[in-house]
């Protein structure tokens, strides 16, 4: 049987607490960490999270953390991020956290987001009438060896992103995703916190495909924190007039052989398993394969 347990809203003076705990139940299923307390408290100090009511945990009668919920907003959807070591306190989380959802966002959609090795919550979400309805992969490269230069097309040069050109950069990731599944632009103020405030934020990391004056393309990576000698792209976008030429394969070598330079022994992304612009085509002839495979899964109304 469960211990007893209390479902409460997050505290800030807790974030060290919860980071463990989400890393505990990342180690379960991966073998590896997944988060720093400093990149969690940036995702808190959100504009567009209220710490009081969108993030909760369950907390056990010695004190010791047993799970975690949050809710973000995307457009006129609702995502759930529901965690934890046991499943009774899974449960009322996720009671509790479609409630703030409801409230939050009334009528709207809701969906989860899980690792296909999470069979406990994958369990308790359909139980609460969820469906999966679409997978998304996490792939990785190995920077063994060093990797290869990249050819880019004829006319198109790369730089790093300069000092005021972050809403540039935010206006091209929009027009370059503008095509995927489900995507929602959030405004400036919270796409600039979620990446400019990133505690690893690097800009020699966040590279500008240009012909001409014309912003072709962005790769925006950076190094993780949580796990070491793993690079990250964020961000991989090419303008719609400029697909099909090789700059997204030139952009990611471009990620790949600076991380390479700088000792990283892995890269790694995360993409939708069904994306329309053949994302997953362009990453594996760059040599990526699937490590993880994620779920995510929608409420069935009525």
């Amino acid at each position: 049987m469960s211990e007893p347990f209390t479902v409460r809203p997050a505290r800030v003076d807790e974030v060290e607490a919860v980071a463990e705990l989400l890393n505990e139940h990342a180690r379960r299923l991966h073998g590896a960490d997944d988060v720093r307390a400093a990149e969690l408290l940036q995702y808190w100090e959100s504009p567009d999270v209220d710490l009081e009511r969108d993030v909760l945990v369950a907390e056990g009668v010695d004190g010791f953390l047993l799970g975690y919920a949050d809710i973000g907003v995307q457009g006129g959807q609702v995502w759930l991020d529901v965690r934890g070591l046991e499943p009774e306190p899974l449960r009322t989380l996720l009671g509790a956290i479609e409630a703030r959802a409801a409230e939050k966002k009334p009528g709207a959609g809701i969906f989860g987001y899980i690792s296909e090795s999470d069979h406990v919550a994958r369990g308790l979400y359909e139980q609460a009438g969820y469906g999966v309805i679409r997978h998304g992969y996490r792939m990785e490269v190995s920077l063994d060896g060093g990797a290869p230069e990249p050819q880019w097309p004829e006319g198109l040069a790369v730089r790093t992103m300069g000092a005021g050109e972050e809403e540039r950069v935010y206006e091209a990731y929009i027009t370059s995703f503008a095509d995927t599944w489900m995507f929602a632009p959030e405004p400036f103020d919270v796409w600039s916190h979620q990446l400019l405030k990133d505690p690893a934020f690097d800009p020699s990391l966040w590279f500008l495909a240009e012909a001409g004056d014309e912003l072709a393309g962005i790769a925006l990576a950076r190094e993780s924190e949580s796990e070491p000698g793993l690079g990250w792209v964020r961000v991989l976008g090419v303008m719609p007039e400029f697909r099909q030429r090789g700059l997204g394969q030139a952009l990611l070598r471009q990620a790949f052989a600076e991380c390479a330079s700088r000792g990283l022994q892995r890269v790694g992304l995360g993409v939708d398993a069904e994306n329309p612009t053949g994302a997953v085509r362009v990453y594996e002839r760059a040599g990526m394969h699937v490590a993880r495979t994620n779920l995510i899964l929608e409420k069935v109304q009525g």
